[in-house]
């Protein structure tokens, strides 16, 4: 029995003032009569009958006691919980999809043990009647089926067939998004908060919030992995080779080999280098550094790339081994050619190969005043003063002060303008080639009036003319400076850097921000040109900007291929996926299960007891009036 409203029951405090009333009500009355005779009399009938009298009265006391009882007990609403039974059971099935439950006894992996104890688990919730839910938990979790009961059990069993027979396909090689797979469980939750939860992973859980965690990894499972690798240039301009190593669940010598491909410009050059660690249970991962006194044939300056590896028979093959790019520097070839060289010119390139010492190897070509220049060959071309007849095709163009228009370069060229010397620029569109560059603190006393500018973005303005301009289409990238520096303060600001700065970062990009990323990484292109191919694991990938990005879902090696202006194939690049290094432990930890588990939203029904009280009420009234007349005649 419940009761709605409990604060009712203050109404039994009657009972208490009834019981009061008895206390003090008064037992003898004093009366003057005529006679005693009649009074004996009566008294004599009284005796015989006491007994009688004394029960009569106790009887009326109690169904008043009764009463009053009833009456606050109905105050209080009583009622009975008509569906007080539990939901059937119902059970939600979650199978860890992540890299690390492709590890092996030899027998099967984590994955295909997984599913099968998961059909296990279905098969018996079917015999019960119990509806259930499979989801898979990956980097992006799916329910597979969810709620099917044992009407639908053959339909689910077989998915749950073809999942284990698919398992290669169907584990991934990316971690698990627990968050989004609780989420996918909260759903289920919601209509039945009773269900249990029953989650087949590797990962070992400090609180497992409710739910019940199976660990399907087995004792003999073990890993050693290579976690990452790095390559640096130390003082004397030579490579220094750091290998991040370890050794899961067992305590081993294990040997590290470095496999260094195209030393040093020779592409059939290979030179290999080991080193054996020590790995137990307290020093699981280890860094192992190969540098210049390793090296028999001597120093290492450069290199097309770097394979490290570990030869061994463990429980996971996809960490054994890992490749390193970059160790050849891209080519980019710069033309800078005027009829009066500008020595802060050559400082500031010269200070932008060294800064981009590490990614590229910058080639200058600084021309004296009366060397003939070239149109092809080059990546980048600066012009000063005396302009090409034509504008180059095949690299970016930089001309400063023209006096002339090349052919090809859109621009038609007016006459030029002395101002004071003290006039200022204004900006005009933003752009990433004037990040950082305050138009105005830079002034000009000369500058070429721009009559037509096709196609071409206005960066500065001097009195509502262009003096800074910008095209860049596929075909042509040219920059215009349409004044003279010998007629501004630019090259004693710091802005003439940053100018050219930008200007070279932003023609001559980073194609890939890093020569290795994990799966499930967001890997972004920049390249140079128009046409970019990204091919690797039997997959090919377009970018007809040159701009890009995709999201890694399989280790390997990928290529990149190019084009730039005029359609100059660009030098290959490579980059290399791994597994994440998180997933190698073989016995990895995780703090919390993220899962919030809803109340219970199931809608009790009560049946009402009021009218059965107030019968009751009724009955114990008629039968304490029955007694009250008795007892008085």
């Amino acid at each position: 029995m419940n009761w709605l409203t409990p604060i009712g029951f203050l109404g039994l405090s009657g009972l208490l003032l009834l019981i009061l009333i008895y206390v003090i009500k008064p037992n003898y009355q004093n009366k003057r009569i005529s006679s005693t005779y009649i009074w004996r009399l009566s008294m004599k009938y009284n005796k015989k009958r006491a007994p009688i009298s004394r029960i009569q009265n106790l009887l009326v006391f109690v169904c008043q006691l009764l009463i009053l009882a009833a009456l606050g007990t109905l105050l209080a609403g009583p009622v009975i919980e008509k569906n007080s039974a539990k939901d059937e059971e119902e059970v939600i099935i979650i199978v860890d999809a992540s890299v690390g439950m492709r590890m092996t006894d030899s027998m099967a992996t984590r994955f295909e043990r997984a599913m099968q104890e998961a059909k296990v688990k279905a098969k018996s919730a079917f015999e019960n009647g119990a509806p259930v839910t499979l989801i898979l938990a990956d980097d992006s979790p799916e329910i597979v089926f969810s709620r099917l009961g044992k009407d639908n059990e053959e339909e689910a069993i077989g998915m749950i067939d073809a999942i284990y027979s698919e398992a290669e396909e169907r584990c991934s090689f990316t971690s698990a998004d627990m968050s989004s797979a609780m989420t996918l469980a909260e759903s289920v939750l919601e209509l039945n908060p009773d269900a249990e939860i029953c989650f087949y992973t590797c990962t070992e859980y400090t609180y497992n919030n409710g739910v019940n965690v199976i660990n399907v990894s087995d004792k003999s499972e073990w890993n050693a992995a290579i976690l990452g690798c790095k390559a640096e240039l130390d003082n004397d301009n030579h490579y220094k080779i750091t290998v991040s190593a370890a050794c899961y669940d067992k305590t081993d010598f294990i040997t590290v080999f470095c496999k260094i491909h195209g030393v040093n410009g020779d592409s059939d050059s290979t030179v290999l280098l080991e080193k054996g660690e020590f790995f137990d249970p307290s020093n699981e991962e280890k860094e192992i550094v190969f540098n210049s006194d390793d090296l028999s044939s001597g120093a290492i300056y450069s290199y097309d790339y770097i394979e490290v590896y570990v030869s061994v028979r463990d429980s996971f093959a996809e960490d054994n081994s890992f490749f390193l790019y970059g160790g050849s520097k891209g080519i980019v070839k710069i033309q800078y050619a005027s009829s009066s060289p500008n020595n802060f010119f050559e400082s500031a390139l010269r200070s932008i190969r060294q800064s981009n010492l590490d990614s590229w190897d910058v080639q200058l070509t600084m021309l004296k005043e009366d060397e003939a220049f070239a149109t092809e060959g080059f990546d980048i071309y600066i012009f000063e003063h005396k302009m090409p007849d034509v504008l180059p095709t095949d690299g970016v163009v930089l001309l400063v002060d023209p006096t002339s228009a090349p052919n090809g370069s859109g621009l038609q060229i007016g006459s030029s303008y002395h101002v004071d010397s003290s006039s200022i620029l204004s900006q005009g569109t933003s752009h990433a080639i004037t990040k950082y560059a305050a138009a105005e603190r830079i002034t000009i006393a000369k500058y070429n009036d721009i009559i037509l500018n096709e196609g071409y973005e206005e960066l500065m303005f001097y009195n509502g003319r262009p003096v800074m301009l910008l095209k860049d289409t596929p075909d042509t990238k040219v920059l215009v400076w349409a004044f003279d520096l010998n007629y501004s303060n630019i090259i004693a600001l710091p802005e003439f850097s940053v100018l050219l700065y930008n200007f070279f970062n932003y023609f001559v990009p980073q194609t890939l921000a890093s020569d290795y990323y994990e799966v499930g990484d967001t890997v972004e292109f920049n390249g140079r040109g128009t046409n970019l191919t990204v091919t690797g694991n039997g997959e090919e990938y377009k970018f007809e900007n040159g701009k890009g990005e995709m999201i890694t879902t399989l280790p390997g090696i990928y290529s990149v291929t190019q084009s730039s202006i005029g359609d100059r194939e660009l030098p290959e690049e490579r980059f290399f996926v791994k597994t994440p290094s998180a997933e190698s432990d073989t016995t990895k930890e995780a703090d919390v299960l993220p899962l919030t588990v809803p109340d219970s939203i199931i809608e009790i029904e009560y049946q009402d007891l009021i009218l059965y009280f107030a019968i009751a009420i009724l009955l114990i009234m008629f039968a304490e009036w029955v007694l009250e007349i008795k007892r008085n005649y």
